[in-house]
């Protein structure tokens, strides 16, 4: 009787011991690095995945395929449509042998005509989608999105990680930052642009990434993408200029490149006749990297020189993307957002309706504060 008891208590004890009857095999997944979405036909999406081959990665097999997809190259683009996400997704699984997986995704990138239409139902189906990290990157492109994920970059073994770096490196704005300045009261949504770049190779789509603008939105459709100067200014507003190199001209046709140390803004508010007005602040040190005119910066009068000129353009850049995004009733840097903390009753009685009217005449002046040292040729850095 015990030896009964004790050998039905065993059989209890294996019940939940089911073994790996609903397990997952790695071989039977297909993992998903980047996705893009583009504006498909009849109100649809389109939308394209990037998968690694595994022959590519010294494993064995590959993702099989058919119809809306192509293997050449270390990685598979599949593309499907779809009145949704979701559709989209089931339009791709359908051709393919293995499980698309999404926890692995490094970027999302947005084509140009379906960023034009609005981006927020996508952003919806991404965040409610079990296996999507809000960690990350959200890019728009120039042209089809499906295109960049096509790109082969020299550097990296997929467009998609090429991507993942250079938007690490940049604004660094993920699915999760984009999603909590969507619908922020005063301010605007900034996300990186990538586009083509180099020459088209013979009988491929392969091309190189080039990441250093900016698509520029109105509330979630897109307005418009920056110019270089314009995208320096973002750059300078954001606090993400340093470690990157800038260049400003110093005489005729000669200019002088300083890497940034350190860039910090601070605003400053007043209240005019009931009106607000701001005064940016930007700090900004650097070291000499090179001397075109070869001009002496130790000399004060110089160097005086050669900082005004470098406050100057610094000033002009801001200035070009406050003036172009205001005129708009656009809030790139976040003024609108700045007073709702500041000043929360008067943003909700008297600013908040008509903010998008006032920014065309908001008055912003902005005042840059520079300082250069150089590296000589021991290694010293001489401070001015």
């Amino acid at each position: 009787m015990k030896k009964a008891r004790i050998l039905l208590l065993i059989l209890f004890l294996l019940i939940p011991l089911t073994g790996c009857w609903d397990r997952t095999e790695i071989n039977d997944l297909a993992f998903v690095v980047g996705t893009g979405v583009d504006k498909g036909p009849k109100q649809q999406y389109r939308f394209s995945v990037q998968v690694p081959l595994p022959s590519s990665l010294g494993g064995t097999g590959s993702s099989g395929g058919g119809g809306g997809t192509s293997g050449e190259g270390p990685f598979l683009i599949a593309t499907g449509t779809g009145r949704n996400i979701r559709e989209g997704v089931e339009d791709i699984q359908a051709r393919l042998s293995r499980k698309l997986y999404f926890a692995h995704r490094r970027v999302l990138v947005i084509g140009e005509d379906q960023a034009k239409e609005g981006i927020r139902e996508i952003l919806n189906a991404v965040f409610t989608q079990p296996q999507s990290r809000l960690s990350t990157f959200l890019i728009v492109s120039k042209g089809e999105a499906v295109k960049m994920l096509k790109a082969q970059p020299r550097m990296e073994l997929s467009s998609a990680e090429a991507m993942r770096e250079m938007a690490k490196a940049g604004a660094n704005l993920t699915v999760m930052d984009v999603l909590q300045n969507l619908d922020r009261q005063g301010k605007s949504l900034i996300i990186p642009m990538v586009e083509p770049t180099g020459t088209l190779k013979k009988e491929r789509d392969g091309k190189e990434v080039l990441m250093g603008r900016f698509a520029v939105f109105k509330a979630d459709k897109l307005s418009f993408f920056t110019s270089k100067r314009e995208s320096h200014g973002i750059l300078w507003l954001l606090e993400r200029m340093k470690k990157k190199s800038y260049s400003f001209s110093v005489s005729k046709n000669k200019e002088m490149t300083v890497h940034i140390n350190e860039n910090s803004v601070h605003p400053n508010l007043k209240i005019v006749n009931g009106n607000p007005e701001f005064a940016v602040s930007v700090r900004v040190t650097g070291h000499l990297v090179e001397n075109e005119a070869n001009l002496r910066i130790e000399d004060p009068a110089t160097y005086n020189k050669i900082i005004e000129n470098m406050e100057e353009k610094i000033k002009n850049d801001i200035h070009s993307i406050l003036k172009r995004a205001h005129t708009q009733g656009i809030d790139i840097y976040g003024f609108g957002w700045f007073l709702f903390k500041r000043h929360h009753q008067k943003w909700e009685h008297e600013w908040k309706q008509n903010w998008k009217s006032m920014l065309p005449h908001l008055k912003v002046t902005v005042k840059v504060d520079a300082d250069i040292q150089r590296t000589t040729n021991t290694g010293n850095v001489e401070r001015n």
